[in-house]
């Protein structure tokens, strides 16, 4: 194991401004990962550190983790916040599959806690293995080049009122490497034994799809997959920049104007207005079917999740449905 391995992490949040004596909420599962984080936190000298763990109630074992979770704190002298919540109960009225609802009431819970404890920051484990088997992941389902761009080491969100950054400081660390680490230091943590099922696509991925590219390639590809996303981020983050600069998405679209823009601000455009208004799973085809309204006249209507639509009528677009929220019990 390299032996910076804390002073990388600390170097990659001072770069975005995030100092030793900032509060901060740690998402924290309790696996190899986020215990890494922690612990290279803690000898990095970031002392005002909250652990935050949501239980899905999706196991048998997950209340036993959360007690765990708040061991763990507790012999480290952390604060943590643990709160349970049954997806399973929520995911029939949310309108979307088990693992968006689980991702919603996450953010939702994270910026809850945020709010409550004065926190403008919330760290994620997420590692480079994690970055290339998100590109991989949205690649094989038809992602754009925001979607390819896998994750950001910075992402502000603005959630029930409440704006913060999410901050992943490990996408450039590998997980051979958070093993070591782990291993190095003799670390506690929690063995998901879901991550080697193959039930889950991300474990399919990452022991066959992976090791069978490196096969037929004969070398390595991670390291190439990543550098890639490295590329597709700063490509996209230019677009972004280039479609903000226009200005706030207007409740109607003008469709005169759409199609004055390039297609790719085009498209910016158009998922934008659709993210703004509570529409989940926006992919390629939905972003262009609604891109299309702006240059035909047939059809007028396009359909969106959860029984919503987005319409063209007098040379605008506009939207017709009410997204939905999820809230998390205090």
């Amino acid at each position: 194991m390299p032996p910076d391995f804390t002073n990388r992490l600390v170097g990659e949040l001072s770069s975005v401004g995030v100092s030793q004596a900032d509060p901060l909420l740690v998402a924290f599962s309790g696996g190899r990962d986020s215990v890494a984080l922690v612990s290279a936190l803690l000898s990095g000298g970031f002392t005002q550190l909250t652990l935050v763990h949501l239980d899905h109630a999706l196991r048998p074992e997950s209340a036993a983790e959360a007690e765990w979770v708040a061991t763990f704190a507790h012999a480290r002298r952390l604060d943590c916040v643990i709160r349970r919540i049954i997806i399973t109960e929520l995911t029939p009225t949310s309108g979307s599959g088990l693992e968006e609802t689980a991702r919603k009431a996450r953010h939702a819970f994270f910026a809850q806690v945020a709010k409550e404890r004065l926190c403008s920051s919330v760290l994620l484990a997420h590692h480079a293995d994690d970055q290339i088997e998100t590109l991989i992941f949205r690649l094989l389902r038809g992602a754009g080049t925001g979607g390819l761009s896998a994750m950001a080491r910075r992402t502000e969100r603005h959630e029930q009122g409440h704006s913060y950054c999410l901050l992943r400081p490990m996408l450039g660390i590998w997980r051979s490497e958070v093993d070591a680490f782990v291993q190095e230091h003799a670390l506690p943590f929690l063995e998901d034994p879901s991550n080697a099922l193959p039930d889950f696509t991300r474990n399919r991925i990452r022991h066959v799809l992976l090791p069978e590219m490196e096969r037929v390639m004969r070398r390595p590809v991670r390291e190439a997959l990543w550098r890639t996303g490295e590329v597709l981020r700063a490509e996209s983050d230019f677009v972004k920049a280039a479609e903000l600069s226009l200005g706030t998405v207007p409740e109607k679209l003008d469709v005169s104007e759409l199609r004055l823009l390039p297609l790719a601000l085009r498209r910016r455009r158009v998922a934008r207005w659709l993210s703004e208004r509570g529409v989940s799973d926006i992919g390629f085809e939905l972003v262009e079917a609604v891109a299309h309204l702006a240059l035909h006249t047939r059809p007028a209507k396009v359909n969106l999740p959860k029984g919503a639509h987005a319409r063209r009528k007098a040379g605008q677009i506009f939207f017709e449905g009410a997204p939905s929220t999820i809230a998390v019990p205090s």
